[in-house]
Formats: structure tokens, sequence, C-alpha cells
């Protein structure tokens, strides 16, 4: 028989209620007391009320209200990915960016190229949480990837994550100190809606880490090439899959030729692009546009 699978989506105004996935359950942020949190506010609530209660059988999940613009998924599609899964699975990962995993070493690499000076940050967080992990040499790849909370877990792993970013929470919330101050600094976030805290970037990983770190973890993902991809990345389909197999023989076979061919990957990849970029740009400027 399969898992129960008690899968949330939560909405936080009137608009975002009324585009819920009706396969989803409807998790209240209508008041949205800690907008600074985003989604870790009502996911830590419930974590906290529930905690004792929670059918340690189930899987349990809490998505923004674009999981199904980042995944390409709906809730049916979730479920039955669920359904599919191997009895002894623990967590289930429905991979969003595969592209921006495959690119760079690790999701703390990945976050800083786009919020550059966090770097001192997000090794002293990771130092609190998971110490002696070096952000810097740290391997992730698509077998345990996780970007914007988009994946499942029995509620063992849920209590280990929680307690993970309740060390952040204490000390993000205490305003004390030069790692509090940067967890609550702001970075500029392409989605419009003003800057993210960088605690919650640094929140975001947490799954990942933990995934990393913890290699007893039994994980199901969900084909991570299956998701829309950016238009960027769009010509690099190949080399992004190479790269992540290399990333994966590195983690498992420690030989340094792998990271080797990977970085001149990434590094061809930044070169093109860039030199793509500049030519659309010239061109749009020689049209007038």
């Amino acid at each position: 028989m399969a898992a129960a699978a008690f899968l949330h989506q939560i909405y936080y105004s009137d608009a975002t209620r009324a585009n819920l996935d009706p396969g989803f359950i409807p998790l209240d942020n209508l008041a949205n007391e800690r907008p600074d949190w985003r989604e870790y506010w009502p996911m830590r609530r419930f974590l906290l009320e529930h905690a004792g209660r929670m059918d340690e059988s189930a899987f349990y999940g809490f998505f923004s209200p674009k999981f199904g613009e980042k995944t390409g998924m709906t809730a049916n599609d979730a479920h039955e990915f669920i359904t599919s899964v191997q009895h002894h699975t623990d967590v289930v990962l429905f991979p969003p960016f595969f592209d921006q995993g495959a690119c760079y070493l690790n999701v703390f690499e990945q976050a800083i190229s786009h919020h550059r000076g966090f770097f001192p940050t997000f090794k002293a967080a990771v130092d609190h949480i998971a110490p002696g992990v070096a952000i810097e040499s740290l391997i992730t790849d698509s077998r345990n990837t996780v970007f914007s909370n988009f994946f499942a877990a029995r509620p063992r792993f849920w209590r280990d994550w929680l307690a993970a970013n309740e060390v952040l929470f204490a000390i993000a919330e205490s305003r004390e100190g030069e790692l509090a101050q940067s967890l609550n600094a702001e970075a500029p976030y392409k989605s419009g809606t003003g800057p993210v805290a960088a605690k919650v970037f640094m929140m975001e990983r947490v799954a990942t880490l933990l995934l990393t770190t913890q290699r007893d973890w039994r994980v199901a993902v969900r084909d991570p090439m299956a998701a829309p991809e950016e238009p960027l990345f769009a010509p690099y389909r190949a080399e992004l899959i190479a790269m992540d197999a290399l990333k994966i023989a590195a983690s498992l076979r420690g030989a340094s030729g792998y990271l080797q061919t990977f970085r001149r990957l990434q590094q061809y990849i930044a070169q093109s692009s860039r030199a793509r970029f500049e030519l659309r740009e010239e061109s749009r400027q020689a049209s007038g546009e």
C-alpha cells in the first residue's frame, strides 16, 4: 500500500488563494505576520503545532504558489510520483531548476553567483548547523539538490530540517552579532517582489545540506530534467547533463579529474553565455531598440 501524502500549498493573499492547485491542501498564511521569513514562517508554524501528531509513515510537503510554474507539475503529478517510489523512501524531490543545480559545484556556489558578498554568511551559518562541512568544496548534484523547498518527506526528516533551521532562526531573531546581522541583510531577488533576506536563501538550502552530509537518507527524485529550463541555459543542455554526471562521479569516486573537467565546462558556459549576451545587446543597439 502506498504511503499517505499530505501535500500543502501556501497562500498569503486572495490572489494566491484563488490560484491554488485543488489537489494540494491549502495552508493559510493570510496573516503573513513575518513576511521576512517567506515560506519558512507557515512551514515552521505547521511543524511546531503538529509536533508529535504527524503520521510517521506519511509524506508531508509545503509548496509555494509557484510550484506548478517552476516544476511544470500539478498536484496530481506529485501524488502519482510519490505512489511510485519504493516503500523505504524518506524524501521525495521535485526539482525545479536542473540547470541551476548542474552548473554550479553546489547550491551555495549557485546562491553566491546571484548574491555576491554572501559567502561569509553561508559559511558561518553552515558552521553552526553542520560543523566541519566546507561549502567551498561541497558537491551537490541532481540526487540531492533542493530548490524552493520543493520536496516531500516523512516526519523524521522534517524534524531534522526544523532543528537545523531553528538554530538559524534563533540567531537571526536575536539581532545580535555579525551572523545575525548578515542573515537579516537583504539581497535583490529577480521575482520583482523586492529584496529577500539572506536567511531565506540559507533556509532553502538546508534540505540539500542534510541530504548531502547525512548519507542515510533514502531519496527518490522526479526526473530533474522535466522542469522548464531557463532560456539562458537552453543551448547548453548536453554540457549541463555532463556536468551533473561529473559531479556524481566525483562524489562516488573522489577522483580530481572529474571536477577539473566540470570546471572547464563551467568556464565554457560562462564565457559563451556572456558572449551571446553581449552580441544580443549589440544587435539591439544597432536596431535602435
